[in-house]
């Protein structure tokens, strides 16, 4: 008996979500293929050359949607209204926003706009030095050397940064190795002290020569993994790490060692210059000049130091005490001022009207390249960004027009957001520090990203990893659609605009219709895209919407636990492969 009841009762908690609440049809009908052509056509033309943040063909892109939602009849953001206070504070510092400067030119849907900067900074080599202090009897000698020639340097908090500090040698950085290894113990077995000093430690592990070592055969990612060595020592105090070559290797020239990566931290980092970033502290990989230098009249080698830790696995951590470091960090920065466009439907509900629906995709791509090329040589040529993200933009404005023609009981804003390609710099925004409604009313987000390729049947949602109900719902929704569901697509989770609202712990729901070889290529045009498909995708997110922003229950946000990832994983896989013969023989 008690087995019928908890069966029932399933059912009956099923069919609160799995329902499509009366009135959508009207909507429904609305999206048709030819409009979504008409939006792709303007969006990916050249005429707006990549839509890249700050640029003309960005805000004019921007226009072109604020008058579809102007047309539909939605609310405009009203800008000044005044910043919502927040309360909760999960990673990054939330503080007001910095209100952009009206534009000069201002249009009649500019009223739609939520305007904020983004941060361009890159490293100013000729700026940020590195310079070896050494003491000898009251007196003092100095070692100069030059960013980008004798060391790079990998900073993520685009401030000014100069430090003058005390160096401790921390052998490879490790803290919990084999055998309850640790770098940082001195030789008479007592922990070193490494606040507020500068710490020096060697790329790699012990043993690493020997590939019958415990080191060689272990999985521990702290033993290759640089970023993990530095948040090791981020958390016991340390200002700055210097990360040095092995003396034990045969080691390429610095420079060329090191291309790749000092051509990635030349790069230039995009931010919000109201939020900072998690707390960070640089690193600095050095020449073999900077660590002969360091070591010059110390009484101590690094080969014999590195030798003596392969041979016994007894850590030698110490203080130079006759040498210090200053280190200077300084920035090149620009402020780009950009906007997201944001439309409003209240809903019909007196009570659920104040509860919202988020309906997002980014209007942004790449530009010219310049960041966000899949390939250099592109650099200066128009990528047009048809399917990433002309399709989901054009997705939204139809899901905005089909919203229009018929009210739910809840609320619903619509969001086409900018800065995307530049680190989901629009929704953080938006989620952390200027709302257009609560942040904490949101009861769900729904991201239209990549619309318009591959096949026919198949498409990807994101989000269902962090709520069940979800799953049921696009479930219901796809009975009048008819895609086969694919579930998660990766670290994709967290790196489009639904990423910031699952960090905030709203449900959401990414819809994705696979990556593919134009992916941030000038190819990626509007010849390639399959309009019906685009026009399938976009009813399947209507009718998720429509059940969200209608039914009486709130979709729970819930992480699954890793075992029920895994089956959603390999279940999708193997559905996926039922339309890539190619990939089924490969896996056999």
């Amino acid at each position: 008996m008690d087995v019928i009841i908890v069966l029932l009762l399933s059912g009956f908690i099923f069919n609160l979500y799995s329902q499509i609440p009366d009135g959508y049809e009207k909507g429904l009908d609305f999206i048709n293929e030819s409009d979504i052509l008409n939006s792709i056509s303007f969006l990916a033309s050249d005429e707006l050359k990549g839509r890249a943040s700050g640029s003309e063909g960005n805000l004019e892109a921007a226009r072109f949607i604020a008058k579809k939602f102007y047309d539909a009849g939605l609310a405009p953001f009203q800008q000044g209204r005044g910043f919502i206070p927040i309360t909760d504070n999960d990673e990054e510092d939330e503080v007001p926003p910095v209100k952009p400067k009206e534009n000069v030119n201002p249009s009649f849907y500019d009223k739609y706009f939520q305007r904020f900067f983004i941060t361009e900074s890159k490293i100013d080599k000729d700026r940020s030095g590195l310079e070896i202090v050494k003491y000898f009897n009251g007196t003092s000698k100095c070692y100069y050397y030059k960013a980008g020639k004798d060391f790079i340097v990998s900073y993520k908090s685009q401030r000014g940064l100069t430090l003058h500090a005390p160096i401790v040698f921390v052998g490879y950085g490790i803290d919990k190795g084999e055998n309850n290894y640790n770098d940082y113990i001195d030789i008479d077995g007592n922990e070193i002290d490494v606040k507020d000093k500068i710490v020096i430690m060697i790329e790699g592990f012990p043993q690493e020569n020997d590939s019958a070592s415990e080191f060689s055969k272990s999985k521990n990612i702290l033993y290759k993994n640089a970023r993990k060595k530095v948040e090791v020592a981020l958390e016991k105090g340390a200002i700055a790490v210097l990360m040095a070559q092995s003396s034990l290797r045969h080691n390429p020239p610095f420079l060329v060692k090191f291309e790749n990566l000092a051509n990635a931290f030349e790069k230039s980092e995009f931010g919000l210059p109201e939020l900072k970033t998690k707390e960070s502290i640089p690193l600095v990989y050095i020449s073999g000049e900077i660590i002969r230098d360091l070591f010059k009249g110390s009484n101590k080698n690094l080969t014999e130091i590195l030798e003596k830790i392969d041979n016994d696995l007894k850590p030698s951590a110490f203080t130079f005490t006759d040498a210090k470091i200053k280190l200077g960090i300084n920035f090149d920065i620009d402020l780009i001022s950009t906007q997201n466009v944001i439309g409003f439907i209240e809903g019909a509900d007196p009570i659920l009207k104040n509860e919202y629906v988020v309906f997002g995709a980014h209007y942004d791509h790449v530009g010219l390249g310049f960041y966000g090329a899949m390939d250099k040589k592109n650099t200066g040529q128009i990528h047009n960004g048809a399917d990433d993200n002309a399709s989901g933009t054009s997705g939204l404005v139809e899901l905005a027009e089909a919203f229009a023609k018929s009210k739910s009981r809840r609320s619903v804003i619509f969001i086409a957001f900018s800065g995307e390609e530049n680190g989901i710099l629009g929704s953080r925004y938006y989620t952390h520090q200027n709302p257009f409604k609560k942040i904490e009313n949101t009861i769900a987000m729904i991201n239209l990203d990549m619309i318009g390729r591959n096949e026919k049947e198949l498409v990807w949602i994101g989000g269902i990893f962090y709520s069940e109900d979800l799953k049921k719902i696009v479930q219901e929704a796809n009975t009048n659609i008819g895609f086969e569901l694919l579930y998660n697509v990766g670290l994709l989770n967290f790196a489009s605009d639904q990423g910031p609202f699952i960090r905030k712990h709203i449900p959401s729901l990414f819809f994705f219709s696979g990556l593919h070889d134009e992916y941030h290529t000038p190819e990626d045009d509007i010849e390639r895209i399959d309009f019906n498909k685009t026009e399938r995708i976009t009813k399947l997110a209507y009718l998720s919407g429509w059940i969200l922003a209608n039914q009486d229950e709130k979709p729970k946000y819930r992480e699954a636990t890793m075992d029920e990832k895994i089956i959603l994983v390999k279940e999708s896989l193997n559905r996926q492969r039922k339309y890539r013969p190619e990939e089924k023989k490969q896996s056999n």
